[in-house]
């Protein structure tokens, strides 16, 4: 038996999210997948369109592969909106700080420290997964803040690398 049209066009199907690197020249951005589409055979059903997610906790980890050994976890959150951290001591001697965040939302996510943008990205749909390596040229202030509007959620996690 033949796999229907549909079923072989709709298993096909995989969605990439549209994302945008940070603001800052360290920033990356890499893409993340969705799924290939459930597909229904005969029917003629339409999948479900993917959804955005609308709880922090339901955002793709940030972290997309495992951190080298030594690696010190600085700060890890999620949340909506804007919010106020402060880094370790520890994190003022290193030689840098990776910052790698995904979220979800109609406007911008931003880290900010003493007024200045360190790092940023468009959100969309929750799917891409951004990375900032930030050195230690801007890390003398350990207030960082997060800049979103409410509607936008995300997952964060802050890394200082092994041997700092």
């Amino acid at each position: 038996m033949k796999p229907s049209l549909l079923a072989v066009g709709l298993s096909a199907l995989v969605l990439v999210s549209a994302c945008s690197g940070g603001t800052h020249p360290g920033a990356t951005a890499t893409h993340a997948t969705t799924p290939p589409a459930e597909a229904t055979t005969g029917t003629g059903a339409t999948p479900s369109p993917v959804q955005t997610p609308t709880n922090p906790d339901r955002l793709p980890n940030p972290v997309q592969s495992p951190l080298p050994v030594g690696s010190k976890t600085l700060y890890t959150g999620s949340g909506h909106g804007a919010r106020a951290f402060t880094l370790p001591a520890s994190a003022g001697k290193a030689s840098s700080i990776t910052v790698m965040w995904t979220c979800a939302g109609p406007s911008k996510f931003n880290i900010t420290a003493a007024g200045h943008t360190l790092a940023g990205s468009q959100c969309g749909d929750g799917s891409g997964v951004f990375g900032a390596k930030i050195p230690h040229a801007n890390i003398h202030e350990l207030a960082w803040k997060f800049s979103a509007d409410n509607s936008v959620i995300w997952r964060i996690v802050v890394t200082q690398p092994p041997g700092n």
